[in-house]
């Protein structure tokens, strides 16, 4: 069985009183493998991994799904927590292509937006390995590398924010994006976490699938970066109507999805969508 434990999401859930920002991180544990999956923005989700138990020291691995501040902006506060905290041994960290360390600046905001640690620092914590090809963690979870597009309309529209590359400053579509899935104890389902899915929901279910020999998506959990101020009307529209066809058993739309796209998302799902949030623990069987 796989868990999933949401260390840090936009929002709380109700009760649980732990912190949230505009920010992704979680925690996955299969058997006695554990993986941090992103870091947030800034430390805040090693607060909320202590309120809840987990101990941030005993990760396998450490993913990083892209390069965007509000996913690693934390990942300076986990090394300085290693060092306060008597970190004893080098975790395996990886990401899908070293582009991540490529600077990214959004000129609208005049600020700095991407990854902000050196991979000379990484080094010294880390274990690493690049691989923009899928990799199996363990039996059940696999490391999605870089999506396979099956589409049009997803992962067209470049970001606010531009990408310093051989000295300028270009269009971004976040190639380096990744997520995780996971086979079931059925292998008629598989099921995926994703971050930002800047490669699209559709994009990435489809490409799950591929990798596990499933032939359905039993849940999904994450964001869609479906914006209505980003992204066309027509790209909403058509990532609803895959939705409506895919049957999902349980579908947890957060991160990175305006409250016009959730409305839209939610009714394709009525009765199987749910809420969200920091400390929501999932499992898959």
């Amino acid at each position: 069985m796989v868990k999933v434990t949401l260390l840090l999401e936009n929002t709380s859930l109700f009760g649980k009183y732990l912190n949230s920002e505009h920010g992704f991180s979680a925690w996955v544990e299969d058997g006695d493998k554990k993986i941090l999956y992103d870091c947030g923005f800034s430390g805040k989700f090693i607060q909320n991994a202590i309120d809840l138990g987990i101990d941030l020291r005993t990760a396998d691995y450490v993913i990083l799904s892209h390069a965007h501040r509000d996913h690693s902006g934390g990942m300076k506060h986990l090394l300085k927590w290693f060092d306060e905290n008597g970190m004893y041994r080098k975790p395996t960290l990886i990401y899908t292509d070293d582009l991540i360390f490529n600077r990214i600046y959004n000129f609208k905001k005049n600020r700095q937006a991407g990854f902000d640690v050196s991979k000379e620092v990484l080094e010294k914590y880390f274990n690493i390995i690049v691989s923009p090809e899928p990799m199996w963690l363990t039996e059940n979870v696999c490391f999605m590398g870089k999506c396979e597009r099956t589409n049009d309309y997803e992962h067209i529209v470049p970001q606010v924010a531009m990408r310093l590359v051989n000295g300028e400053y270009i269009p971004d579509v976040v190639e380096e994006d990744t997520q995780l899935c996971f086979r079931h104890a059925d292998p008629e389902y598989c099921s995926v976490l994703a971050a930002c899915a800047h490669y699209g929901i559709c994009n990435i279910m489809e490409y799950a699938k591929k990798l596990t020999g499933a032939k359905h998506i039993h849940t999904y959990l994450g964001g869609s970066h479906l914006r209505i101020d980003e992204v066309p009307q027509s790209q909403v529209d058509k990532t609803v109507e895959y939705v409506s066809k895919q049957n999902l058993q349980r579908f947890y739309i957060c991160h990175d999805t305006d409250l016009h796209c959730k409305k839209a998302l939610w009714n394709a799902v009525p009765d199987n969508s749910i809420e969200a949030g920091t400390g929501l623990v999932v499992e898959f069987e």
